[in-house]
């Protein structure tokens, strides 16, 4: 069969009775997009129709139409509105009006400049996250989320505005069909293996896998899969393989293909995101890319998600533990000059306005890094529940392990605590890129990380502490205190649910205990 015509809408021809067509834009395997003029506002639009040899295609048809509605009560923008959609009666052709884009896709994008600066594809995929957040939360999958789908634009005042497109294999994850159910459907070299397997449950879990190999594209300017795709000798014997699993780390292929450097985090971020079990991924796609930032060193999304709600009564500030994990606490006060001390000299006032505006950037600092590190009380109140959960469903999957780094009281001798509060800020930026959903990660006591994570038993822990360690003592530590002749020397103390535990009291003790007699 001829591939299909990018002129089967001729320039100056009417369609519908209102759109003159402008030119033909592209065209895929269902339908072809041209730019039209609506007679009616004349205003620029993109016409998007389905070719004639899909039209007899019932599931075509009906795919066709459900892009035109699927988004239509999402209000993004990073969504492209459908502002019309219908079937022409002259020529039979179902139709769909949307917003004329100007610029190009993420897919030519990265072909023409080749890997992308982190910062950058954080920026673009902030963008795309909060999209599929919205979509998500409709109870919407794309399913086809590739760097072909994302378009870059501009905004009115020149910054970039990503919009995720073609939603004709999006479906409503709870209205699927057993023909949805068992159709392989999407872009091979993105594909969960949910989607692989044909598996009932293909949710919004399997956007987070896409947009983890997305991510992989444009910073290492090719698909992960790609060497697979060039030696294996049929699709199916290709999909087969990546339902097996990553061969090997992203960043050993990445260095290995384009002599790319990708840290060590982010080889843990990417197997998270794309982890063969939907329920290990991270729970949304903004909390993905924020984590997905600070595996790469890259400044954070400009609006992340919303931090975790507070408790309404928080402990008082006299509690042992965290003395800040609020992003709106406040810098401590100066303390008040004594009777006999001068009042500032003239020639002073910068001096002292440059170390008051540095002593507010550390605390404000400080605050980001601790933000989603729990005070030790709800550490506790944490600790309780899931003690109790393991006990009610008997079982003992429930492990703690204590991070301490040494010498931190030399520290903060020499620094104060704002020394010690860097140190420990930095280490939780680090461990919170490994830290599972459905864990949780606080401060205990004065100079201890402590992760709780349930839902894996003694080996499984045991095996993630000694690689927690490697990877803590890989990560280079950007935020220590300028000039502190410092060697960070990490302990890890790891405990386990037991008989007779009731509250968690004794996870801590025995994994404090652990973590004093042994390092790692």
């Amino acid at each position: 069969m001829d591939p299909p015509s990018l002129a089967q809408l001729k320039p100056d021809a009417i369609f519908h009775g209102r759109y003159r067509v402008v030119r033909s834009i592209k065209a895929g395997g269902m339908g072809a997009v041209y730019e039209v003029v609506d007679e009616v506002t004349d205003r620029r639009r993109a016409l998007k129709v389905m070719l004639p040899g899909a039209i007899q295609d019932p599931d075509m048809r009906a795919r066709f139409a459900k892009e035109a509605k699927i988004t239509g009560a999402i209000e993004s923008d990073h969504i492209v509105p459908v502002s019309d959609a219908g079937i022409d009666a002259d020529s039979g052709m179902p139709f769909l009006v949307m917003d004329l884009l100007h610029g190009e896709e993420l897919a030519t994008l990265a072909a023409r400049r080749g890997p992308l600066p982190a910062g950058e594809v954080v920026l673009y995929l902030s963008q795309v996250a909060r999209a599929l957040d919205k979509m998500h939360a409709a109870a919407i999958v794309h399913r086809d989320l590739k760097p072909a789908n994302l378009f870059l634009t501009r905004r009115d005042d020149g910054s970039p505005c990503v919009k995720v497109l073609d939603f004709g294999l999006a479906k409503v994850a709870a209205q699927g069909s057993m023909a949805d159910r068992t159709a392989l459907v999407g872009t091979p070299l993105y594909m969960a293996p949910e989607q692989i397997r044909g598996d009932g449950a293909v949710g919004p879990k399997a956007d987070i896998h896409a947009l983890a190999h997305v991510a992989f594209t444009l910073l290492v300017g090719s698909p992960y899969w790609l060497t697979e795709a060039n030696v294996m000798p049929s699709i199916f014997a290709l999909l087969q393989r990546m339902a097996a699993g990553l061969p090997e780390p992203p960043s050993v292929r990445a260095a290995r293909r384009r002599n790319i450097r990708l840290p060590p985090a982010f080889d843990a971020w990417f197997q998270q995101a794309t982890a063969m079990d939907p329920r290990d991924r991270f729970e949304r796609a903004t909390t993905a890319v924020t984590l997905l930032a600070e595996a790469l060193g890259a400044p954070a999304p400009s609006t992340p998600p919303p931090a975790p709600v507070p408790p309404t009564n928080p402990p008082p500030s006299s509690r042992r533990g965290v003395e800040l994990d609020d992003r709106r606490a406040a810098a401590p006060p100066e303390p008040a000059p004594k009777p006999s001390d001068p009042g500032p000299k003239a020639g002073d006032t910068r001096h002292r306005e440059g170390d008051a505006r540095h002593r507010e950037g550390d605390t404000r600092h400080r605050d980001e890094d601790l933000a989603e590190v729990v005070h030790e009380e709800r550490l506790r109140a944490f600790l309780k529940k899931e003690v109790q959960r393991a006990r009610e469903q008997r079982t003992r999957r429930l492990s703690l392990l204590l991070l301490r780094v040494e010498g931190l009281q030399d520290i903060e001798e020499k620094h104060g605590r704002a020394g010690v509060d860097r140190i420990l800020g930095d280490l939780a930026r680090v461990v919170r890129i490994y830290v599972p959903e459905g864990g949780l990660l606080g401060r205990y006591r004065r100079d201890m990380l402590a992760i709780v994570r349930p839902g894996i038993g003694r080996t499984r822990s045991s095996a993630f502490a000694k690689v927690l360690g490697e990877k803590v003592r890989q990560h280079r530590f950007r935020h220590i205190v300028p000039s502190m002749p410092f060697r960070m020397v990490i302990r890890i103390g790891v405990a386990h649910l037991e008989e007779g535990d009731v509250s968690g009291h004794d996870l801590l003790e025995r994994a404090t205990r652990e973590l004093l007699e042994r390092g790692e």
